[in-house]
């Protein structure tokens, strides 16, 4: 219930009263007026009409109800626009005016508050301001008083000033700006001018775009990803920004770099295929791309900022998802929610952990009420997009989120209204990354069961291990989901090297020691020859589910798992990889878990405390404290990028890392031994931020 949607190029051929604007307030108010201005049909004036009580009430809305009533407010512009449009049968039809001045006193007088805050200080402003809008000139002449009272209406929740922080605060100004616009209030316009740029910052709360360039809304209890608000805040952002481009109340720098940055660096890595990753999605999980991602980076672009070119790529990615002309390959890790993208042409995989610092998707207003282990730890693997298409969010098993590691009981699952019991009960969690591969760790606690569970990215798979997976006085089996997604062709799987198909909608099977396991060209590898695994293949809202685990059993003390998954392969290709097989487990405990990718020449590790690792070459590895590091073999070169998982919980100024052979470089020593190499490491806002140094070998 916002603004309806721009048309960028404004040809501004309308004007109240054939009066002609020059200053930059008439400029705005002809560029408001275009967007209000859309012919009523008569049928839904006459139908509004029908409702209508002499007092100004509607006879089928209960005033006295804590619900919202926007009704109210959408009949009032369906009144104004029938008056307003030329050809219509209720244009300046003077019955009609008055009806629609007896509906608006009404409404004021009412001032209707519904049990929600929000509908009072953001829904209900923004949707009585093109009414009060469409009908200024009349009401102000006639009535002046009522004019004079609906602009404190649309001004009331703005001047409170509570709220006002990232999509709240800008819808709250989007729902009072006409009012400015309407006294021709240049001191207010300047005051939202100055509430905009507030609003465009990178900042640290919780409620914005962060350092990392992710947005985050509702943290109240620890920083929470929110691409649905991230939405809402750039609607009502841009909507502002291209009214006022070309006025004195506009932005330039450093705002409008801020917002390209937010779409480059940020925005566009959950994108994948005209989809997006459900964990950002708050407490409405879907996949389906909101359209108003689009819309905003279209606004963006209208406003020619200086990243435009770059923008204008992005674009394309979006329309034409696969087939775009460039495709946007890499990884990241948004140290400020605990969160990587890893992406390749043809796959898109992420990791949202949670820690004490951050949470997983919360619940509200009657919404999200599964979303309990959405801070499990989630892992979504997308290979075409669609693997998450309704009913996926419906019909799925709110137990088996891919990824997580969660009792498989019956129980109800305990709320998470606004983020309550949406974290995890440990700080690490966090990971390392070089820009195109990456890895991500967590030390689990959760609802009785603690573990500790890495993912280690590469060009074409990753590696996912557990161990220390325990529990006590669990009532049922623990799982570890691996992916539950919507059914694409057979499942194929390998026992003992003799392939097995799982018939579509057989339900349940349970496999020990399977070597694969294959589903819509997804390869999932299993490396530890005593797992359990689950696979099934079951009807829900007449759609057919895929889902893959390993079974810990009843209160586990010590279990443990490690797998490979390996988008875009066949059968014939995955044979030839596991005949070549290029990953190497140096550890999985609950000190340090690391691979090394042969191929590569990767490893990576995650060290949940001090201590050391054997490399794939025989070469000793220390850190002197927790971290995420990873060593790229590049000629006679170690590139080497190392994280903090525990960000600003603990994050001390550097970290040392020593290595066994003679090595040199910045801060680099080499003492006959060992290499012993000082890492510093960002602070503040950037605590836990990847870095990279570089080695060279002593030939």
């Amino acid at each position: 219930m916002k603004l309806l949607k721009i048309i960028v190029s404004l040809l501004l051929l309308w004007a109240p009263c054939n009066a002609t604007f020059a200053s930059d307030i008439d400029t705005l108010y002809n560029r408001y007026m275009q967007i209000y201005l859309k012919n009523s049909s008569e049928a839904s004036v006459q139908a509004a009409l029908s409702f209508l009580n002499e007092d100004g009430s509607f006879s089928d809305l209960d005033y006295n109800s804590k619900d919202q009533l926007l009704q109210h407010l959408y009949r009032l512009k369906t009144f104004g626009n029938g008056y307003q449009s030329v050809g219509n049968k209720f244009y300046k039809d003077s019955t009609l005016k008055q009806q629609f001045f007896s509906a608006v006193q009404y409404w004021i007088t009412r001032d209707h508050r519904p049990a929600n805050w929000w509908y009072r200080h953001i829904g209900y402003p923004q949707e009585f301001a093109p009414s009060l809008f469409l009908m200024n000139v009349e009401m102000k002449s006639e009535l002046p008083q009522l004019f004079a009272q609906s602009i404190e209406y649309l001004l009331w929740a703005y001047r409170k000033y509570d709220h006002m922080e990232g999509a709240n605060g800008a819808d709250k100004i989007l729902g009072a700006y006409p009012a400015a616009i309407l006294t021709q209030n240049d001191t207010l316009l300047k005051k939202f001018q100055d509430d905009i740029k507030g609003l465009i910052v990178v900042q640290n709360q919780g409620e914005g775009i962060e350092p990392d360039w992710m947005y985050g809304q509702h943290s109240m209890r620890g920083r929470q990803l929110y691409a649905n608000y991230e939405h809402e805040y750039l609607h009502s952002i841009l909507t502002l920004l291209v009214l006022c481009k070309g006025t004195v109340y506009g932005v330039t720098e450093p705002q409008l770099s801020i917002l390209d940055d937010h779409f480059i660096h940020g925005n566009q890595w959950y994108v994948y295929n005209r989809h997006q990753d459900p964990a950002q999605t708050g407490r409405r999980p879907t996949s389906t791309l909101n359209g108003r991602f689009l819309n905003n980076l279209k606004l963006l672009i209208s406003l020619d900022t200086p990243q435009k070119s770059e923008l204008l790529i992005i674009q394309d990615r979006v329309l034409n998802g696969r087939k775009a002309m460039t495709h946007l390959t890499g990884n990241r890790m948004f140290w400020r929610f605990d969160y990587m993208i890893h992406r390749r042409e043809n796959y898109f995989v992420t990791s949202r952990l949670t820690s004490t610092r951050t949470l997983g998707m919360e619940s509200g207003n009657g919404e999200g009420v599964n979303n309990y282990y959405t801070s499990a730890g989630l892992n979504f693997i997308f290979r075409t997009g669609f693997e998450f298409d309704a009913p996926y969010f419906e019909a799925m098993n709110y137990r088996q989120w891919p990824g997580t590691t969660v009792e498989q009981d019956d129980r109800k699952l305990p709320s998470v209204d606004w983020g309550k019991r949406s974290s995890n009960k440990n700080p690490f969690a966090g990971g390392v990354s070089d820009g195109f591969n990456g890895a991500i760790g967590t030390i689990y606690n959760k609802r009785s069961i603690t573990a500790h569970k890495s993912w280690f990215y590469f060009d074409n798979e990753f590696v996912a291990l557990g161990t220390n997976i325990k529990q006590s006085f669990g009532r049922s089996n623990v799982m570890t989901t691996i992916n539950q997604v919507l059914q694409k062709g057979n499942i194929l799987y390998s026992v003992k090297k003799v392939n097995q198909i799982l018939e579509k909608d057989s339900g349940y099977k349970s496999i020990a020691n399977p070597e694969w396991i294959m589903q819509d060209s997804i390869a999932y590898i299993n490396l530890l020859p005593t797992s359990n695994f689950i696979i099934s293949s079951d009807l829900r809202s007449k759609a057919t589910f895929f889902t893959v685990g390993i079974d810990h059993g009843n209160n586990p003390k010590n279990e443990e798992y490690a797998y490979i998954v390996y988008p875009n392969i066949n059968e014939d290709s995955l044979r030839n990889y596991l005949d070549n097989f290029p990953i190497q487990i140096l550890n999985n405990s609950k000190h340090v878990q690391a691979v090394y990718h042969k191929d590569l020449k990767i490893m990576q590790a995650i060290f949940f405390k001090e201590g050391s690792i054997t490399l794939a070459n025989g070469n000793l590895l220390t850190v002197n404290k927790p971290c995420a590091i990873m060593i790229k073999e590049i000629g006679s070169t170690y590139q080497i990028s190392l994280g903090n998982p525990l960000c600003e919980t603990s994050n001390p100024a550097s970290i040392l890392v020593s290595i066994n052979t003679e090595l040199s470089g910045t801060d680099i020593t080499w003492d006959g031994i060992v290499s012993s190499i000082k890492i510093d490491l960002p602070q503040g806002d950037y605590a836990g931020k990847s870095v990279t140094i570089f080695a060279r070998k002593t030939l």
